[in-house]
Formats: C-alpha cells, structure tokens, sequence
C-alpha cells in the first residue's frame, strides 16, 4: 500500500503477510525492499535491502559479500554468534552492526530483522527508539517490533509486528513521526 502525502513524499506501508518468502543457505529470508527496485539481490547492484530471515540451521554461515554493512537484530530471542573468531550474545531486538565481508557464524535459531547499506550511504541512523523524531533524510525507515499507531506528518498508520514503513522523502522536506512502542527505525542520504 502506497500513500502520496505530498509532491515528493511517498509512504509504503509493508505488512508482513504481504512478503513472499525465499530459501537461503540457512532458512527462508523475506524480502520487504530493494531499492532502487530494479536491483537484483544475487547481482549485489543495490543501494539498500530490507528484509527478515529464518535460521533454521546450526551453525549456520552469513552470506559474505563486498561493498555493504548490515545492521541484524533478533526478533524473537537471543542471539549467539561468532564474528570474526570472537564469540558475542546480543538480547531480543539489540541491533548490531558488522561488515558483510566479515565471517559471521549463527548458533541461534529464530527470526531476525536485516538492513543491508551500501558504503556509499551517508548521514545514517539506525535505532531502536519508542519516542518520536523529526528528519529530513530522503529515506526513512519504520520497522515494529510491537503492535503501534504510528502518525507520520498526521497521516496515521497502525502497524502490527514485524510490518514495515519506508517513506521517500525526495525534496528532503522534514518528516515527524510519532510512535509509541519499540521500533527499529532508521534513516539515510544517498549521494547522487
């Protein structure tokens, strides 16, 4: 579902139902966004991607790739890894950083959430926050974690878990958004 607030701003509302799933190496993996949308995931030709995967398999090996960072958090548990030789724990919905080019082994079943960036993004923010904020970044991302209404420029969406929101803000006119319960929220400049 698409809304035009104004001119340049476009919200896509995601609903988690509505995202078809794909095997990986180590599960399924739902695709929410890749833009530009005529990127290819397996071509590595994207500027971002949003999506969310199972990990079905222990161990299992996160895909090693060129030119991208990641941001994973774990939507319905803990998560046991092992990141370049060191072991690390993070806590249900605890985002974390890495290089995709680093060596990252999972010891954990379950869902989580992934944001792929390319190295060229600038000026990026990637959160988990329950509090409102104002930006006017070109590309701004809602991601729940809990059933919420959220108001974005007074236009009001209620979102259940694991549905998402991407807003593209061209004219980078600023953009509040007010919510109440946890999200992941991020948002970033692409350089032309």
């Amino acid at each position: 579902m698409v809304f035009q607030v104004q001119v340049s701003m476009h919200i896509e509302f995601i609903a988690k139902e509505s995202v078809t799933a794909s095997q990986w190496t180590g599960g399924q993996t739902r695709e929410y966004h890749i833009y530009p949308q005529d990127a290819v995931y397996a071509d590595r030709n994207f500027d971002f991607r949003i999506s969310s995967a199972t990990i079905e398999t222990i161990p299992s090996e996160f895909t090693k790739f060129q030119g991208y960072h990641r941001y994973l958090a774990m939507l319905d548990g803990q998560l046991q890894l092992t990141i370049n030789g060191v072991d690390q724990q993070y806590v249900n919905c605890e985002l974390f950083v890495f290089k995709s080019t680093d060596t990252i082994t999972s010891y954990t079943k379950g869902t989580d959430f992934n944001l792929m960036l390319h190295n060229r993004i600038i000026d990026e923010v990637v959160e988990v926050r329950n509090q409102p904020f104002k930006t006017h970044q070109p590309f701004i991302l809602l991601f729940a974690l809990e059933a919420d209404t959220v108001v974005i420029n007074e236009k009001t969406l209620a979102m259940q878990p694991w549905d998402a929101v991407l807003i593209t803000n061209e004219e980078q006119l600023v953009v509040e958004v007010r919510l109440h319960q946890q999200m992941i929220v991020g948002y970033w400049s692409i350089p032309k």
